[in-house]
């Protein structure tokens, strides 16, 4: 039988003759259905259906994780896929085709729900492991451009000026726009660069981080360490394993970094 098809008897059975025993599972105060699920993330409900599903979830950590997990993921068709592939592998075991069709119905909704679930699960741990591992080993790069330069210098700048006041101060966001300002004409200004970064990582945006970070790795001299340290760390935030993998391993090997025995460890760390 064809999915689509397979899904709508399974859905028919599923209202029509467990009214009484499954409904309630899936119910506005029970856990939510495949199908919930699916339209919830698609935004394909009523402000009264999202109203209760949004209250459930409140309440439901395993729901809860299931959204979180499956938002992960690149696109809604993709989940869908991957989930009619599982629920194509057989169940273990034979059917006994004595049993009445309630009790397959049953056993099929719980296995279709388990699958969405452990599904789910994997994509929540494995986004959430990356981010554990970036709020470990992140903190963020010291100001010491003060000390390395004199004041007049920085009065000269003040876009720089004022981007080091804000990043001192901790206001991080408020930084970004003055770092970019002052970069936009000062590109060979390795420092400025990697505070920025640094700024934009400790304010959320770990794709502008990398951007900012990837043109110095072949120009960075004295700040290799640095460069490939919070280059790292912003793929990490990102949930790209691979790369920062590799920039890790780069950085361990430099036994004069400050940041060799950081990489090392946290390489070991990233599975």
């Amino acid at each position: 039988m064809a999915n689509g098809a397979w899904k709508a008897n399974w859905a028919g059975h599923f209202n029509r003759v467990n009214g009484k025993t499954m409904n309630p599972i899936f119910a506005k105060r029970g856990c939510l259905s495949e199908r919930e699920l699916m339209q919830y993330l698609r935004g394909n409900i009523s402000n009264q259906q999202r109203h209760d599903i949004e209250n459930h979830l409140l309440d439901c950590p395993l729901c809860s994780a299931a959204v979180e997990g499956l938002a992960q993921s690149r696109n809604i068709e993709e989940v869908e896929d991957e989930l009619e592939a599982l629920q194509g592998l057989p169940l273990p075991g034979r059917p006994n085709p004595r049993l009445r069709a309630t009790a397959w119905v049953n056993r099929a909704a719980a296995v279709a729900l388990l699958l969405l679930l452990s599904y789910a699960g994997y994509r929540y741990y494995a986004a959430t492991a990356t981010e554990r591992l970036f709020a470990e080993y992140f903190r963020a790069m010291p100001n010491q451009y003060i000390t390395l330069r004199s004041p007049e210098g920085l009065a000269a700048e003040p876009e720089l000026e004022t981007a080091l006041q804000f990043y001192s101060s901790g206001d991080f966001p408020a930084s970004l726009p003055h770092f970019r300002n002052y970069l936009s004409s000062h590109t060979n200004d390795v420092q400025a660069t990697l505070l920025a970064a640094n700024a934009c990582l400790q304010s959320g945006a770990a794709r502008q981080a990398k951007d900012y970070l990837l043109p110095l790795e072949s120009q960075a001299g004295q700040w290799k360490g640095q460069v490939q340290w919070y280059l790292a760390l912003a793929y990490l935030k990102m949930g790209k394993t691979q790369p920062a993998r590799q920039l890790l391993k780069a950085a361990a090997a430099d036994k004069a970094s400050a940041y060799s025995e950081a990489a090392a460890k946290l390489s070991s760390e990233l599975k």
